[in-house]
């Protein structure tokens, strides 16, 4: 006589909250927030630069841009690697276990928004402590400065809900673009008559009569009402927005079925299956040449087909139709402070995408990784280059002098060459969600330094500013400054490549 064996408990809240946080530990989700701590430091060197005789009101109108644009948007990277890294592991088993949907969701929820409070505690808090050590008169009010940190937090959580249940649905890469628009919807409704009524400016609206700003970083004038306004309202309606998204199920898309329902493979497929992995084949098998193996050739193979095929014909084209209505010496700024910086942050991680899937395999191989981690290097550096030149070509079609196309276009090379690099070795050495977090804030302090008086003081300190200074002077620091860089970035991705292989 046999005895059933005992059912295993279910787990209760707080045992999913344990292990949800556990789960995130050491992971790319809890190095995330260091990225506000890297804002804060930069906020407060341009900050510290824009010369003396600041108050602390000033200290709070320089929170504008986390406030708006990059907290936000560093809370939906929070969310989309989560999800990221939860696909692409299955859940890590715990999607067989007998955990309640309901907690499961909750916990997940609860670790990244204690992760996005660490964020905009750094972010935000960070030039607030700093800023105050250096002068009594930028010291924040206590009352304020915790308003400044707590009030787009709270305001982001309503956010963080709806972004963590669509990537449910969906998957990171919309629940990414989602964020997005949201976060640009909410700067530019912020101020709207109607914010009552429209959620995505929930997330914005109470943070302005904190920082004493508009949307747009303007300062508040004395009769603005946003002066007196309370930043609660806002914020609250921010934060209640997470409780329809925390208590929606997860919706069941046609086509999907459930582990009871999946079925064993045919044998027809497990036996394609086995014959993809072990290499044999049912047919003769096509002559090869002799020699050695064609790196360059499967390289180039890995990235056919991806979205560089039409991005940076698009980038180009942009440039294009932007100088059909725009007078070019005035347009180089669009290529230099903002077309390459985001291009070489977008071809690093593209080009890591589509290689780094299958980048054990390559080190199963008998070239290992060196070779091929060269070639995509040198692919990934050759389309910077091309796409610099052309666009060099364009500025000089258009009616720029010779004369500055040609450093315009060596600038671009070089320089984009150096971005390139170092983005991809980013993604490969850490995770795609640094080097986003890394890029995201190195351009927008590229923007901001290379395209005001700030770059008189600041202008060595940036590099994604660099393609946009095209006198002798500075090139002849920012050129070789980049060629170094860029030859010690090539060095740290072969090494960085040889670590994923193993990792993987």
């Amino acid at each position: 006589m046999t005895t059933a064996a005992p059912t295993a408990p279910v787990p209760g809240l707080p045992a999913t909250l344990r292990a949800e946080f556990a789960t995130w530990r050491r992971s790319a989700v809890a190095y995330l927030p260091l990225g506000g701590l890297a804002f804060g430091l930069v906020s407060s060197a341009v900050f510290v630069s824009a010369g003396s005789g600041r108050s602390w009101q000033d200290v709070l109108g320089y929170q504008n841009l986390w406030a708006m644009f990059v907290g936000p948007m560093l809370t939906v990277l929070l969310v989309a690697t989560a999800a990221r890294i939860d696909r692409g592991a299955r859940g890590g088993g715990t999607r067989y276990r007998p955990v309640r949907p309901a907690y499961r969701q909750l916990s997940r929820f609860t670790v990244l928004a204690v992760r996005s409070l660490l964020l905009n505690v750094l972010g935000a808090g960070t030039p607030l402590l700093v800023l105050g050590a250096l002068s009594s008169a930028q010291r924040v009010p206590a009352d304020r400065a915790l308003e400044a940190v707590l009030v787009p937090w709270i305001s982001q959580l309503g956010m963080l809900a709806l972004i963590l249940w669509l990537a449910r649905q969906t998957s990171w890469r919309v629940a990414l673009a989602v964020g997005l628009v949201w976060t640009v919807l909410g700067v530019v409704n912020a101020e709207s008559t109607a914010w009552a009524a429209l959620p995505f400016t929930w997330l914005d609206r109470g943070a302005l009569p904190v920082i004493g700003t508009h949307a747009n970083g303007v300062a508040l004038e004395a009769h603005s009402a946003l002066i007196s306004a309370s930043p609660w309202p806002p914020a609250l309606l921010g934060a209640l927005l997470a409780v329809p998204f925390l208590l929606l199920p997860r919706l069941r898309r046609p086509g999907t079925r459930t582990v009871e329902h999946r079925t064993a493979p045919s044998p027809t497929a497990s036996a394609q299956g086995a014959t993809a992995i072990l290499g044999t084949v049912t047919e003769p098998a096509p002559h090869l040449e002799p020699g050695g193996p064609r790196v360059v050739a499967a390289v180039l193979g890995m990235l056919r087909g991806t979205a560089l095929t039409w991005l940076c014909p698009g980038s180009v084209g942009l440039i294009a139709l932007w100088l059909s209505w725009h007078a070019p010496d005035a347009s180089v700024q669009l290529f230099t402070l903002l077309v390459l910086p985001i291009g070489t942050l977008v071809l690093g991680l593209v080009v890591w995408s589509a290689a780094g899937q299958g980048w054990r395999a390559v080190a199963s191989r008998a070239t290992g990784t060196r070779g091929p981690a060269l070639v995509l290097t040198g692919a990934a550096v050759a389309v910077t280059v091309a796409v610099s030149l052309v666009t060099a070509l364009l500025y000089l079609t258009a009616g720029v002098p010779a004369g500055h196309a040609w450093l315009l276009a060596l600038t671009g090379a070089v320089v984009g060459a150096m971005l390139t690099t170092f983005t991809l070795w980013l993604a490969i050495r850490t995770s795609q969600a640094v080097a986003v977090v890394v890029g995201i804030i190195g351009i927008l302090f590229g923007v901001l330094v290379g395209g005001t008086a700030m770059q008189q003081n600041l202008w060595a300190l940036i590099p994604y500013s660099w393609a946009n200074y095209l006198d002798l002077h500075r090139i002849s620091v920012t050129l070789p400054v980049s060629l170094v860089a860029t030859a010690l970035c090539t060095f740290g991705i072969t090494h960085a490549t040889r670590k994923a292989a193993e990792n993987s």
